[in-house]
């Protein structure tokens, strides 16, 4: 890979830097491909966490090309003004022509009603805009509503927020206004679990107890995990609350659901993965059932255990990087659409922190 140093330029001559680096770039007579399939907007509060947020996207690199543009927005106190830096990246893959994508970073104190202004700009047309909003999102702040006016889709990482559980909530009221799809880092990481959960009732011995479940408990490091893996049984099953209370370090919660009730928890615990076991039991004719997932590190194991049947077990690996890193980002790139599976997981989450 090779890149342009970071040049400062005034924020009206942006494109021309950029421009002018594409020029000078020399691939020695290769096929160039400005490669960007989306604008990709990271608000941060801090020159840190913007570098932070550079070396996830460098890191990312060609797999997810974007007009990258680094919003630095401090608050808005003193004498105001902008500073801005852009470079141009080359990466030319093992095989195929070589990739060129753009990288802006802006520093600014503005007011937040000026924001939108700052950023509008410098994205490229006719791309859809992902906003990764790093940190916590100011919910109840203008600049929140300013900058999601313009995304297609809103990134955050809800294990990242300062309070995780109460910001939930807020991100769940934030997801049923916005015109913006919503998407949750915390989310991405629960797709290996959900799928080993799902995965014994597309068969027998299990095929149809699926709305037998009568105890579900999660053990969750990131407590956010915890309450959207809830969440996703509750929507996808038509379980109707009917109470949750805070126990010490548990949450507990009962669910009506079409064959009876379901107890739920969710417990704190100490691990390198999101969650370190989810436990689900059900009743069938023959007598009580459970699927069990676990995290030993590296990989998942699924056991299911059913009356007169093997015990059935199943290893996936699973991947330990952060979320926000390249994996999980590339992944979230990659989705243009609305999650209504996770709108409904996050509403139903949403309603399991208190008040």
């Amino acid at each position: 890979m090779t890149a342009e140093a970071f040049e400062e330029v005034a924020p009206g001559d942006i494109e021309l830097a950029l421009e002018r680096q594409r020029s000078l770039g020399g691939n020695g007579g290769g096929a160039v491909v400005r490669a960007s399939v989306a604008n990709l907007v990271v608000v941060t509060p801090t020159r840190a966490a913007g570098q932070r947020a550079l070396a996830a996207v460098e890191e990312l690199g060609a797999r997810a090309p974007s007009r990258c543009v680094v919003l630095i927005a401090e608050p808005p106190e003193g004498r105001q003004g902008v500073r801005s830096w852009a470079r141009v990246v080359n990466r030319r893959p093992d095989q195929g022509p070589e990739v060129v994508w753009e990288e802006v970073v802006v520093q600014t104190n503005v007011h937040p009603r000026h924001l939108t202004a700052v950023v509008l700009p410098l994205l490229l047309p006719d791309l859809p805009v992902f906003t990764w909003w790093e940190g916590t999102p100011p919910f109840a702040d203008e600049v929140f509503d300013e900058l999601t006016s313009v995304a297609n889709r809103l990134i955050v990482d809800s294990t990242a927020f300062a309070d995780p559980v109460a910001n939930l909530a807020r991100l769940a009221k934030a997801a049923a206004v916005l015109e913006a799809a919503v998407s949750d880092c915390a989310w991405g990481r629960l797709t290996p679990w959900r799928e080993l959960l799902a995965a014994p009732f597309g068969g027998p011995p299990l095929r149809d107890t699926v709305h037998d479940v009568r105890w579900l408990r999660v053990d969750a490091v990131e407590p956010t995990a915890g309450l959207e893996l809830v969440g996703w049984f509750a929507s996808r099953l038509g379980w109707e609350l009917d109470g949750a209370h805070q126990e010490g370090d548990e949450l507990a919660a009962r669910y009506r659901t079409p064959a009876g009730t379901c107890q739920a928890r969710v417990v704190a615990a100490i691990g390198s993965a999101n969650l370190t076991r989810v436990h689900l039991e059900m009743d069938t004719d023959e007598g009580p059932a459970s699927v069990r997932v676990e995290a030993p590190p590296g990989h998942l194991v699924a056991t299911v255990e059913a009356p007169g049947q093997p015990t059935g077990r199943r290893k996936v690996g699973r991947s330990a990087g952060p979320s926000t890193g390249p994996d999980g980002l590339g992944q979230e790139l990659q989705i243009f659409g609305r999650d209504r599976v996770f709108e409904d997981a996050l509403a139903q989450a949403a309603a399991l922190v208190p008040a």
